[in-house]
C-alpha cells in the first residue's frame, strides 16, 4: 500500500483506506523513538464531515507541538488518550441502556448530525421507555416491546442499530454474544419503492406544461399559493438535483461568472430529537460534492431570483417547505393538467433522460453532471424503442 512521504520533522494528516484520519509521524522519529520504519497515530475520526476534519487538524497541531518539544512521554500518553475507551465490567451489572450510551459517546464523532438527530435519537427513546435490560439476559423483552409499538420495518431498523451496539460491546468484552443478526435476517419487510430506480420521467412537453402552470398560477385558488413554487419546480426540472440538494443550495455555491453550481451541502429532515426538522449537512447523498454547469435558462432563472432576494446569506430556497409544495400545489397542478401523478423526484429522472437521449453529451459526462453512474443511465434512462436494423458501414 502506498505510504505518503512525511516532511522532515513534520507530521502529516492522512486519510486511511477505511476513510478515517490518522497522523503520520516523521520517519526519523518513527525509527529512533518507536523502533519502527513508519509510525501512524490513529485518530479514530471519520473523514466524512467538516467537524471531524476540524478535530483532526487540531489533533495534528497538538501532536506537532509535542514533536517540536521532543516530549515523547506526553506524545505516548496523547496517543493512548485518542484510543476508544474499552469498557469492562460484570455482565450482570451492565444494562443494554448504559451500553447504548457508551456506544453513542464513542461513535458520535464519526456520525452525521442528521443520523444522530434522526435514527439514533429514536432508538434512544425506545430504549429509555423500557425497563432495564441486563446484558446477561436474553433480548426477548426488547423485541416484544418493539413489535408492540411500531411497524416491522421500524423494528428491523431499530434492531440493526442495537445489533451494531452489541457487536461494539462484544469487541470490548462487555457482551458475551450478539444473537440479533440471525433474528433480524428473519424479518421480512416490503421492498421499499426506491426513488433512484423507480423511474417514470415526464416528457419535455409535460415538463413545460407543469412549469407554465406554476408560473401563471393556472390552478391556484388563492393568489400566490402556486406561483411561490414556480422557481423551485423549474430549478428541479432544469438542474436534475435531488430535493435535498436543491433545498441545501446556498448563494455562495453559485459562480455566476463561470456559470457553474457547486453542489456540496444538503438539507435533510430529522424526524425526532431536539433538532427535529430540517438540518443542513455537509456532503451529498453519494458524494462529497459535484459541479453542475448551468444552461442559459437556468442561469437566467437564478440570476432573476438573486436580484429579488433581500438576504443572500440564506439558502436559495429557504422559504420552500417541500411537504407543503407536494401536497398543496404539485398534486393539484398535475391533476389539473391531466398528467399521471408521479413523485417530485421524477423531475431529476426527467432531466437525466433528456440529457441521455436528446443531447450530444457522452454518457460518462451525463453521469458526472448528475451524480450517478453510466450503468444506471444505460439500464434505466436510455430509450429502449430504437431498433438497429443495419450496422453502420465502418
Amino acid at each position: 500500500m502506498y505510504e505518503p512521504k512525511t516532511r522532515k520533522g513534520k507530521a502529516n494528516l492522512y486519510k486511511t483506506d477505511k476513510n478515517t484520519y490518522a497522523v503520520n509521524l516523521p520517519v526519523e522519529i518513527a525509527s529512533s523513538i518507536f523502533n519502527k520504519p513508519r509510525k501512524r497515530i490513529a485518530l479514530h475520526l471519520s473523514a466524512d464531515s467538516r467537524e471531524s476534519t476540524t478535530k483532526a487538524l487540531n489533533h495534528l497541531e497538538k501532536i506537532q507541538q509535542l514533536l517540536d518539544s521532543q516530549n515523547w512521554s506526553e506524545l505516548l500518553a496523547y496517543e493512548e488518550c485518542l484510543k476508544p475507551k474499552i469498557i469492562r465490567g460484570e455482565f450482570t451489572k451492565k444494562t443494554l441502556q448504559s451500553l447504548w450510551e457508551d456506544y453513542k459517546r464513542a461513535k458520535q464523532d464519526s456520525w452525521e448530525i442528521s443520523y444522530i438527530e434522526g435514527d439514533i435519537k429514536e432508538t434512544t427513546e425506545v430504549l429509555n421507555s423500557m425497563h432495564d435490560v441486563y446484558l446477561d439476559s436474553n433480548l426477548d423483552d426488547v423485541i416484544n416491546h418493539l413489535m408492540a409499538v411500531t411497524t416491522i420495518k421500524q423494528v428491523k431498523r431499530r434492531l440493526k442499530q442495537i445489533s451494531a451496539c452489541l457487536t461494539w460491546g462484544k469487541k470490548r468484552r462487555v457482551v458475551h454474544d450478539n444473537p440479533l443478526p440471525e433474528f433480524v435476517a428473519t424479518l421480512s419487510t416490503k421492498k421499499r419503492n426506491d426513488e433512484e430506480t423507480n423511474i417514470c420521467p415526464f416528457t419535455i412537453a409535460e415538463r413545460d406544461l407543469i412549469i407554465d402552470a406554476f408560473r401563471c398560477g393556472k390552478f391556484e385558488r388563492y393568489s400566490g399559493t402556486h406561483t411561490q413554487y414556480a422557481d423551485y419546480i423549474e430549478f428541479l426540472f432544469l438542474s436534475g438535483t435531488r430535493t435535498s440538494e436543491a433545498l441545501g443550495l446556498r448563494w455562495d455555491h453559485i459562480d455566476f461568472d463561470k456559470k457553474v453550481i457547486r453542489l456540496q451541502e444538503a438539507r435533510v429532515l430529522a424526524t425526532s430529537g431536539k433538532r427535529k426538522g430540517n438540518i443542513q449537512k455537509k456532503g451529498l447523498k453519494t458524494q462529497k460534492q459535484r459541479l453542475l454547469p448551468m444552461s442559459h435558462r437556468l442561469y437566467e432563472l437564478l440570476l432573476a431570483r438573486k436580484e429579488c432576494c433581500s438576504d443572500l446569506s440564506q439558502n436559495i430556497f429557504e422559504d420552500i417547505d417541500h411537504h407543503s409544495f407536494r401536497s398543496a400545489a404539485y398534486k393539484t397542478v398535475l391533476k389539473g393538467l391531466g398528467i399521471t401523478y408521479r413523485k417530485p423526484y421524477q423531475t431529476r429522472h426527467t432531466f437525466i433522460t433528456i440529457l441521455a437521449n436528446h443531447s450530444d453529451l457522452k454518457l460518462h459526462q451525463v453521469a458526472k453532471i448528475c451524480g450517478t453512474t453510466t450503468k444506471m443511465i444505460e439500464d434505466h434512462y436510455l430509450a429502449t424503442n430504437v431498433d438497429i436494423m443495419q450496422l453502420p458501414n465502418i
